[in-house]
């Protein structure tokens, strides 16, 4: 058999978001394998229920008086049901094992991940503002498994248990009828066992399952947040959060496993009854002469197997609804409808010269409150233009609205006369550069990290990025754990081990290198001190030559050489104009100017500042 592509596209339609389907979408590419899975299954059951009229023919075979006329008599039975369960069952148990450790397990579960993954990544920013990153880790690491598992156990168990039930019924109703009463009802009893359990276990696994990823999530939280907790020494108190979820969890997984006992203790009695049954009629048959001791020895044997099938199946079916609770929570994220998604038609954005406009645009994060409303702003191609306002006036909203990060509610934002919404969100995010106050970076090295910004650049490319972002004075010094140094050594889990000058530079280094003709500065230099930032400033001016810039920046200082600064204030343009013009209008830039500049006088040298005491209030 054919091993499959892991890591093919799945395309672009969504995991649907009912259970049946979600199963179909991920197995349907599988279905070769579980066809054959089935055979064997069918198979192994049959050879398993000959192995009792194997015993019942031997029995019958020695106690009869002329061996050798027994011998002719049975001898081509006795070799074909050899046969059967000598050779034939272990071939079709090696094929069973073959597919499910060389195929199932590694590759299907590997595939339903990347194609998980394939889908969750691409959710929208408000998605993952939403949920824990390690929960969305886990569901995707953890789904797959209980998905596959739960449909390899439902042929391993339920489909065999069905087949040796079905195989035991027709021998013993072949020797006599009567013998066939007890595994019915006992097959009656088990469906009914299983109509009162299951959906209760059903209940309770969601309730473990559910409990389970809340404790995930809550101690992924606290380990994320680790130089929090240190810092204002939280750990004693964050206990009492991670101990709740803890305490909730431990409860639902005993009251899960206490429904599990209950099933089981009653299973027991049901397959004792069934024993016990056909024994008893199996013993009275022959006392009467209605049935020889082959039927018998045939008989017990074959209820004891289904009776012990039985309580490995109920086990199985109790983890077959412990994964299917696992699979509902995963489709929570991995089924998650997108409501960031490229129109059926979208090109591919083509900037001409840069310009953009805000077209009487809308937009409230929640639908109680508009920030913007009938918003207009226009952007030349080329020109460099500043945002400033007081905290939550709107500045970081456009940006996030001009990538699609987020989608206007009225109105539109065009670049060269195209609605963002009409070309593809790759294409729009890579003709625009982005510098953000978040310096976060990839857990892997310095080299992955700067070629974010264009992954087939040059060595010369890379290196002139480098030195340009002042990365060079540095390199050669950093070295992780597992003595990778300069450009192949890690930076560390959202680059730790830099200072937030070095993650800095690294960004600067990585949009050099994209050369976009659109860039957006948010805080760019906020993580750099007055040295490092008046040599970067330099490259900057590079950076940004020929290019439409929008800015955004407590630092006023680094607003001085815009073309335009415009300041906002509750999602409206109260001021725009140039830096000059707008310190002898005297509205609030000037006041935020004087707040940073000690209440210095407009017209003096605006090079250098002291910061205010709360810079976010800028």
């Amino acid at each position: 058999m054919d091993r499959i592509d892991i890591a093919a596209s799945p395309g672009p339609a969504l995991p649907p978001a009912t259970l049946w389907r979600f199963y179909r979408y991920f197995l349907a590419e599988h279905r070769r394998i579980f066809m054959w899975l089935f055979i064997c299954g069918f198979g192994v059951a049959c050879a398993d229920a000959l192995v009792s009229v194997f015993v019942g023919k031997v029995v019958a075979f020695v106690g009869r008086a002329d061996r050798w006329t027994a011998w002719q008599e049975y001898r081509f039975t006795l070799l074909a049901l050899l046969i059967a369960i000598g050779v034939v069952r272990p071939i079709l148990i090696y094929i069973d094992l073959h597919l499910r450790n060389s195929f199932l397990v590694p590759d299907v579960t590997s595939r339903i991940r990347w194609v998980s993954h394939w889908h969750v990544v691409r959710q929208s920013w408000q998605f993952f503002q939403n949920d824990f990153p390690g929960r969305l880790a886990h569901r995707v690491m953890h789904t797959p498994g209980a998905l596959r598992e739960t449909a390899e156990a439902a042929i391993r168990a339920v489909w065999y248990l069905a087949m040796y039930g079905g195989a035991s019924i027709f021998l013993l109703a072949q020797a006599d009828w009567r013998l066939a009463l007890p595994i019915l009802g006992w097959f009656g009893g088990y469906i009914l066992l299983l109509r009162y359990y299951v959906p209760r276990l059903r209940t309770r696994a969601d309730m473990s399952s559910q409990t389970h990823s809340e404790l995930m999530a809550r101690i992924v939280d606290c380990y994320s947040n680790i130089l929090t907790v240190k810092l204002f020494s939280y750990a004693a108190a964050d206990n009492d959060h991670v101990r709740n979820a803890l305490l909730a969890h431990n409860d639902a997984q005993a009251r899960h496993m206490r429904m599990v006992t209950g099933f089981m203790t009653s299973l027991t009695l049901l397959n004792t009854a069934l024993l016990v049954g056909t024994g008893g009629i199996g013993v009275g048959l022959w006392l009467h002469g209605s049935i020889g001791a082959e039927a018998v020895a045939m008989a017990l044997p074959l209820v004891w197997q289904a009776a012990s099938t039985a309580g490995w199946v109920a086990w199985e079916v109790s983890g077959i609804f412990q994964n299917l609770a696992d699979v509902r929570q995963g489709m929570e994220s991995i089924a998650a409808p997108n409501v960031m998604v490229d129109a059926p038609d979208a090109g591919v954005l083509d900037v001409r010269a840069g310009a953009i406009a805000f077209d009487n645009i809308g937009f409230g994060y929640t639908p109680d409150t508009r920030l913007f409303d009938n918003f207009s702003l226009s952007v030349a191609p080329g020109e460099r233009v500043g945002l400033v306002g007081r905290s939550g006036a709107g500045k970081s909203t456009l940006v996030s609205l001009l990538l699609r990060l987020y989608d206007v509610q009225a109105g539109a934002i065009r670049i060269d006369g195209q609605d963002i919404r009409d070309v593809t969100m790759d294409s729009l995010r890579a003709r625009i550069g982005v510098v953000t106050q978040d310096t976060a970076l990839l857990h892997r090295p310095v080299r992955d990290n700067v070629l974010c910004g264009k992954p087939d650049a040059t060595a010369e490319e890379l290196h002139a990025a480098l030195g340009q972002a002042r990365v060079l004075p540095f390199l050669d010094a950093l070295r992780d754990d597992d003595g990778q140094t300069g450009l192949d050594a890690s930076v560390g889990e959202r680059g730790a081990k830099l200072s937030g000058g070095q993650r800095q530079r690294i960004v600067l280094a990585r949009t050099l290198l994209k050369n976009a003709p659109i860039l957006i500065l948010d805080e760019a230099t906020a993580a750099l001190d007055s040295e490092a930032e008046a040599a970067i400033q330099e490259q900057l001016e590079t950076l940004i030559a020929g290019k439409t810039v929008i800015t955004i920046a407590h630092r006023l200082s680094t607003l001085a050489r815009m073309d335009r600064i415009v300041v906002l204030d509750q999602g409206c343009i109260i001021e725009q104009g140039s830096h000059a013009a707008l310190l002898a209008g005297g509205g609030l830039y000037a006041s935020l100017w004087r707040r940073q500049t000690g209440n210095r006088l407009p017209g003096g040298d605006h090079s250098s500042f002291s910061l205010p005491a709360d810079p976010a209030s800028i």
